[in-house]
């Protein structure tokens, strides 16, 4: 299946199809888990995980399901409540007759504007393609996942970190704070992620996220090379009398964070300070997380 082929499709099908906004986004987002899985007929996705990336309820995740399935663009079953439903996609264009055609055949985008005209659509699809440039650096390192016929999302990295948030007193913007965390797999291991969450506690997400910035930038990307990075800058820094060991600085770039973050609660002391227990949202997905996992337990 040819992913921007098929994207550009779906676009020009909803000239004479129109969708609501949470279902066309549904339909990128199961375009997007279905390409890093390598085109599976059947793949299996969490409920969970769908309504977190499109941060609805439920029952609003099934209407818009549905949508789909009636409109012929998806196939889905279900598997019980214990377990994720299975999705298949239902391309536009008939499968190529070999693979050589696919991989060479030249894709003419001249539907770029239909994209622009909806900055929704188009904000998903940017996403989805940050997402699967992360990964195809986890897939060079091992070519054995290139060859994986199932891929499921029953444990999303998004349901690991909003705990940790909460309960460090986190202050958190909301979904899109998390999707800039989950950014990060796919680069750095989940343990280096949980490690900046620590380090930013009473603080911000937005904390958080530049000390990520700024290790990825060094190419630090498990906690092992984080700690040999400090032993080293400790090493450097202790002191010629003594043996006292000097102050590690922050970096530049977490500095700056912390001025602008003064800078915006001087200004206005009530903007962007909400903790997960503020947002709504995240609220009812920390909730769902932890009767997820009393019912499992």
């Amino acid at each position: 299946m040819n992913y921007i082929r098929e994207l550009n499709a779906f676009v020009d099908w909803l000239e004479t199809n129109p969708l609501e906004a949470t279902a066309q986004t549904l339909w990128f987002h199961l375009m997007a888990i279905a390409n890093k899985s390598g085109w599976p007929e059947w793949f299996a996705v969490s409920n969970l995980t769908l309504q977190a990336k499109l941060s609805v309820t439920e029952n609003t995740l099934a209407k818009h399901r549905n949508t789909l399935v009636q409109k012929g663009r998806i196939e889905y079953r279900s598997q019980g409540k214990q377990k994720a439903g299975k999705y298949r996609i239902i391309p536009f264009s008939a499968p190529s007759l070999t693979a050589k055609n696919e991989v060479n055949h030249e894709v003419n985008d001249d539907h770029t504007s239909n994209f622009a005209a909806n900055c929704e659509v188009l904000h998903e699809v940017n996403l989805a393609v940050n997402r699967e440039v992360n990964h195809e650096a986890l897939y060079k390192q091992n070519k054995t996942k290139q060859n994986e016929t199932n891929f499921s999302l029953e444990m999303p990295a998004r349901e690991n970190f909003l705990p940790m948030i909460n309960e460090l007193n986190i202050k958190c913007r909301g979904v899109w704070d998390i999707d800039a965390l989950e950014s990060f797999l796919g680069m750095m291991e989940p343990e280096l992620i949980r490690e900046a969450l620590k380090r930013s506690e009473n603080k911000s997400v937005a904390y958080a996220l530049e000390i990520l910035r700024d290790w990825n930038a060094k190419k630090i990307h498990n906690v092992q090379a984080l700690r040999e990075h400090e032993g080293k800058r400790r090493s450097r820094l202790r002191g010629h009398r003594g043996n006292v060991v000097l102050m590690d600085k922050l970096p530049a770039s977490v500095q700056w964070q912390q001025e602008q973050e003064r800078s915006r609660a001087a200004m206005q002391p009530v903007q962007e300070t909400r903790t997960v227990a503020d947002d709504p949202e995240l609220a009812e997905m920390l909730r769902n997380l932890h009767r997820s996992k009393k019912a499992g337990g």
